[in-house]
């Protein structure tokens, strides 16, 4: 008898039933057709005619698969006759003794029925589908059909669900519907094989097209009502869970889930997913879908929401516009999309700094490199949004500003493959076949989505331990025993350190208040309904050609992981790039509405420290004199890892004004030089030189943000003095900063990785990227 399973959300309230129910209708002998019963036959028994109940062949070869395997005792091997006794006695344990026994039983039934009486009632008793049993009852609810009226090809259809209703049902959804018909051709060419059908029989099943009925027969209605994806997603995980510890089939885990009068306790927040389904079936969220009516082409985009300091999933959302059907493809749970740079703070960022390999004052050159070997004079990767390079870049501001060739360039020359493969795996994303250069921008094999992303930021939220994201607490069966307890069973580890975590946080809300997430009147930023300002963090991805947007957030409360996009590659534009962020935004407003602000936590070990910014070194004399503004900054670092050196980019030069090298730069003044012209300024000077491989499209200056403001070292005033030499006369000490012969510095990396990625909006008053070779550089260097 089947028993209703109930499903509850944290708080004990109900919000779904699912049950298998009796759909079952006798077919007599004579309403079968022989293509059903051969279609059986060939794929369940081949030797059904022949064997007394067991077959002694596949009988030992299943022992001996279950002596290799090491007990594990769902193993194969069952005859058609002792399928039918399993049906009958309702005994599914998966032990040697029940194997045993049921070969008995199977023997002795083929001495009480013919072999027609076994078939028949077979296929009157087996699942054929969710909710269904019996071959009659499959016709009716795959083609709206008596069995007596099926073709070769839907005979086949059916014959190929009863190995596991839950994957070949083709009334699921699409993806079971072509595993449907997967097995259906795998069924056919045993028939064709053992003689059942001729080839011509066979070709002519194959090519028909299985037309699977819509409608809605009186033994499905009971199924007819659309579960969220929450509860598609509890339903799969209880299913799998039970197959893992209880050693279950499929079918078996299927049965018991559907008719077994479980009580499963999930960690869906009623409220929090009621907003997402809110915001995820808005039209004015979708603008971009006004004009599409094919929903195949249509925008698309997922949320995860999770607790960080359970792992409990909280809400989720897998699609655009409203659910209509279950087991349709969940975006939160199922997709494999490019994560672009949101992938950065777990891929090189946070590994980096954990090993004390970085700091979030270690400068890197953000400058053109080229790490392309197949086009080693192409400059690989590009900062994709503006083609732009920064210069001098500290890592907190290579994050807010998502500068690709930092990244690449600390994971390649710094971090390493296998150091961010081996963290990555700490956070439950096992790649160990993707150790290139792109992987550190996003660009993977295989993709990720908003599931994997939210439950690989918590460690940044919850003090640097991974818990493995559930979205049950419990399962009790129809007698109120707990048979899963997933709190208990819950995967943890550490990930990263607590000082990590904390510092990664740091910079990440410096991504949220004025980086690539602050766009929009500030799209990362969450306020309660009173207008106060919860803390947040996060990253914003975009994939190559921006296909894909990404943001994942953080709060002291919850993680959020938003991904928009389409089902095919289309360059996202205008306002849609946006979408991501303000799909977050939304819904991360109303779920903080009630509640008050409160930071994220500092742990003990850390220290701050007064540093330069282009240099990542201790304040020097000249810091705060650079001409785009003071350099100087207070940065946390991780203790016995702060700077102790000074700075030695800033240096003071006396430069003659009116004299220019190519690039618009004051020289070093002369002797000789008239007094008037002369100006003694701040300047930088890179710690390692740098010689860019082939001409770069416009020139340094153009392209490389500080290069304007770079020493034109060993360049001296040609028009003042005798003939036009520039050699350089003693008197001009072009760098007086106390450390100026200190080129191998520690925080200083040259140019070298790159790799695309989604940079922001320029922080801090950096020059127009429209800087022309010839511009007065008396107008930018007071």
């Amino acid at each position: 008898m089947s028993k209703v399973t109930f499903i509850y959300d944290k708080d004990g309230k109900e919000i779904a039933q699912v049950k298998g129910g009796e759909n079952r209708i006798l077919a007599e002998h004579s309403e079968i057709p022989d293509n059903m019963r051969h279609a059986f036959i060939a794929i369940e028994d081949s030797r059904f005619r022949s064997h007394d109940g067991v077959d002694k062949k596949r009988f030992i070869g299943a022992a001996l698969s279950y002596i290799i395997k090491f007990g594990n005792a769902d193993y194969g091997g069952s005859t058609i006759t002792q399928q039918l006794v399993k049906n009958i006695t309702g005994n599914t344990d998966s032990t040697v003794k029940r194997k045993v026994q049921e070969a008995w039983q199977a023997m002795d039934l083929e001495k009480k029925m013919s072999k027609d009486q076994i078939l028949d009632n077979y296929m009157n008793r087996i699942n054929t589908g969710l909710g269904c049993w019996g071959v009659q009852a499959a016709a009716k609810k795959f083609f709206n059909k008596d069995v007596k009226d099926l073709s070769l090809a839907e005979c086949a259809s059916i014959a190929g669900v009863t190995k596991s209703p839950g994957t070949y049902d083709p009334t699921l959804s699409e993806k079971t519907k072509a595993a449907n018909k997967d097995r259906q051709k795998i069924i056919l060419a045993e028939m064709l094989r053992q003689g059942y059908i001729t080839q011509n029989e066979y070709n002519e099943a194959v090519a028909e097209p299985l037309k699977i009925y819509k409608g809605t027969s009186e033994g499905d209605k009971k199924d007819s009502n659309i579960q969220s994806y929450f509860v598609d997603y509890v339903l799969t995980q209880v299913k799998n869970d039970l197959m893992k510890k209880y050693n279950l089939s499929s079918n078996n885990a299927t049965i018991k889930l559907y008719n077994g009068g479980l009580k499963i306790y999930t960690t869906q927040d009623s409220n929090i997913q009621k907003i997402m389904t809110e915001e995820f079936t808005n039209p004015k969220n979708f603008a971009a879908n006004e004009k599409i009516s094919n929903p195949d082409m249509q925008a698309q985009a997922a949320m995860l929401v999770l607790d960080p300091a359970t792992g409990q999933i909280r809400g989720m959302y897998g699609a655009y516009g409203e659910k209509k059907a279950n087991f349709t493809l969940n975006r939160a749970t199922d997709m494999k999309r490019q994560p672009g740079s949101s992938f950065k703070p777990i891929a090189v960022y946070g590994p980096a700094i954990d090993l004390g390999i970085i700091t979030p004052a270690t400068v890197i050159d953000d400058v053109p490199v080229y790490l392309d070997k197949e086009h080693p004079n192409t400059p690989y990767p590009k900062n994709a949004e503006t083609g732009v390079y920064e210069g001098l870049l500290t890592i907190r501001r290579a994050i807010q500003k998502s500068q690709n060739v930092v990244a690449a360039q600390v994971w390649m020359n710094l971090l390493g493959a296998q150091n961010s493969i081996n963290y990555l795996k700490k956070v439950n994303i096992d790649r160990p076949k993707e150790g290139y250069v792109s992987m550190a921008l996003g660009g993977l094999n295989e993709g990720v989505n908003p599931l994997i992303m939210a439950a690989a930021y918590v460690p940044f939220d919850n003090k640097g331990v991974y818990l493995e994201p559930i979205s049950y607490t419990k399962v009790t069966d129809d007698k109120g025993n707990v048979i899963l307890d997933k709190k208990t069973d819950q995967k943890r580890n550490i990930a990263y350190k607590e000082t990590t975590a904390f510092l990664m946080t740091s910079m990440m809300r410096d991504v949220v208040t004025s980086g690539t997430a602050a766009i929009g009147g500030g799209l990362g930023t969450v306020k309660n309904s009173s207008g106060k300002v919860i803390p947040t963090a996060g990253k914003t991805g975009t994939t190559n050609d921006t296909y894909d947007k990404w943001f994942v957030g953080y709060s002291p409360y919850y993680v959020g992981a938003t991904w928009y996009g389409y089902n095919y590659n289309k360059t996202l534009k205008g306002q849609e790039v946006y979408q991501a962020l303000k799909l977050w935004n939304k819904v991360m407003n109303r779920v903080h509405a009630k509640l008050e602000p409160k930071d994220f936590p500092q742990p003990q070990g850390l220290v701050k420290k007064s540093i330069c910014i282009y240099s990542g070194k201790l304040v020097g004399p000249h810091c705060s004199g650079d001409p785009r503004g003071n350099a100087i900054r207070t940065e946390y670092f991780e203790k016995g890892t702060e700077p102790t050196d000074t700075c030695d980019v800033h240096v003071l030069a006396k430069v003659d004004t009116s004299s220019k090298d190519i690039y618009g730069r004051p020289l070093l003044a002369n002797p000789f030089c008239p007094p008037s012209l002369v100006k003694e300024k701040v300047f930088i000077k890179r710690p390692v030189p740098y010689l860019p491989k082939s001409p770069l499209k416009g020139s340094l200056s153009a392209t490389i943000k500080d290069w304007i403001y770079q020493l034109s070292e060993e360049e001296y005033c040609t028009k003042h003095g005798s003939g036009t030499s520039n050699a350089a006369p003693p008197s001009n000490p072009a760098a007086p900063s106390s450390n100026t012969g200190n080129s191998g510095s520690d925080y200083v990396i040259p140019g070298g990785n790159t790799s695309p990625s989604k940079p922001s909006n320029n922080i801090g008053g950096n020059p127009s990227d429209n800087l022309n070779d010839t511009e007065n550089i008396d107008n930018i260097i007071p």
